[in-house]
């Protein structure tokens, strides 16, 4: 009987704890600034490409005098190699910018030589304006959208999506630097965050209320938007969770110990997670326990001990030595500016782009920086 007692009080104990972690990953996650009274309002947006049977359609909503109207265009797929992307900015028309479409979508390599220049950012959400002015300021692009950075390497490390006005924007211009970047000898590299794969497998509780009311001008349901069936879904499906370059892992929320003991290179966490970015929720229903781990509170995409913390560093140093690397650089989880932890083995860099002070981290010339929006750099101090 004692026995029995003591088993339902732990019982008890464990959901207790569960809970209380449960409430505290939720504060964490929900770190948006208020949304304006105007936030529901339907604006300009895209374009989307959707494929159908032998065809592309594309759809956009643009401003007409003050009107917001939604266009529908269809072209051959097999015509697409000639069709120009076009992001318009009412408000902003120096911003706009036009991109072609890839021919092919290749999966992304999760692991790249030492490089001299990288700039991270992470966890934009949305902000154009604040992305823009990190590429222009620090000499990634120039104002048309050149690339300028040579044979660095930009690495957009996860959670783009979400609480921002200018997702698909802000995805059309990252998807546009990719080749600017190849044809200098540089690179860009996009990490899958947690808001990422919430997007692409129909979890929208962090959308901006616009994009709903889009979806309803469109006469497309938003879960639509970033599937498997789409440019931007296609793309976004070569994308991994985890890149290394030289000594820099970059991963959106962290490697939690645990991972140190399983039988998977980074390469290997990659492509065991790629199948289900559309369908998390099927994970849940496999009896698949490492799967399950990869994609709960503790995986790549959704760890935040680091930060908290909550982490060891003789795990964060086993980490860095089964995987390869010096430092992890990490998203995720917000700080007040690009800080460094556990004597620089950890860097985190989600800090709130709303803010013009908000900051990024640059690599150059063998030295870490904290980068602001407005061009100024101040030596990070490990």
């Amino acid at each position: 009987m004692n026995t029995d007692k003591s088993a339902f009080f732990n019982s008890i104990f464990l959901v207790f704890c569960l809970a209380l972690i449960s409430n505290v990953l939720m504060a964490q996650e929900d770190h948006a600034t208020p949304l304006p009274p105007e936030a529901g309002k339907v604006d300009t947006d895209g374009p989307h490409l959707f494929y159908r049977k032998n065809k592309v359609y594309i759809r956009q909503i643009q401003m007409k005098d003050t009107l917001a109207v939604a266009t529908l265009d269809s072209i051959e797929a097999r015509q697409k190699d000639n069709l120009t992307i076009k992001c318009h900015f009412t408000k902003n028309p120096e911003w706009n910018f036009s991109t072609k479409l890839k021919s092919k979508h290749r999966i992304e390599n999760t692991e790249y030589p030492k490089v001299e220049k990288i700039l991270a950012v992470s966890d934009i959400e949305g902000t154009f304006g604040s992305f823009r002015n990190f590429l222009i300021n620090h000499k990634v692009i120039d104002a048309q959208y050149n690339w300028t950075f040579g044979k660095g390497h930009l690495v957009c490390v996860g959670d783009f999506f979400d609480r921002g006005t200018n997702v698909t924007e802000t995805l059309w211009l990252i998807y546009d630097l990719e080749d600017k970047a190849k044809a200098a000898g540089g690179y860009v590299h996009f990490i899958l965050g947690n808001h990422e794969i919430m997007n692409m497998s129909n979890d929208h509780r962090y959308v901006h209320p616009k994009y709903m009311r889009n979806a309803d001008l469109y006469q497309e349901p938003y879960g639509n938007w970033f599937k498997g069936t789409t440019e931007l879904g296609r793309w976004l499906a070569t994308k991994n969770v985890v890149e290394r370059v030289g000594d820099f892992i970059f991963v959106h929320g962290g490697l939690a110990p645990d991972l140190n003991y399983l039988d998977k290179t980074l390469s290997e966490i990659n492509n065991t997670m790629r199948p289900f970015y559309f369908i998390q929720e099927d994970v849940f229903r496999i009896d698949d326990e490492i799967l399950r781990f990869l994609f709960d509170a503790n995986g790549p995409i959704w760890y935040r001990n680091y930060v908290m913390g909550q982490a060891q560093e003789a795990e964060i140093e086993e980490s860095l030595r089964k995987f390869g690397g010096k430092r992890i650089v990490v998203g995720h989880t917000l700080v007040n500016a690009v800080k460094s932890f556990y004597g620089g083995k950890v860097i985190a860099i989600d800090t709130r782009h709303v803010d013009p002070n908000s900051t990024a981290l640059l690599y150059e010339d063998g030295k870490l920086f904290r980068i602001d929006q407005m061009g100024k750099r101040a030596e990070l101090k490990l």
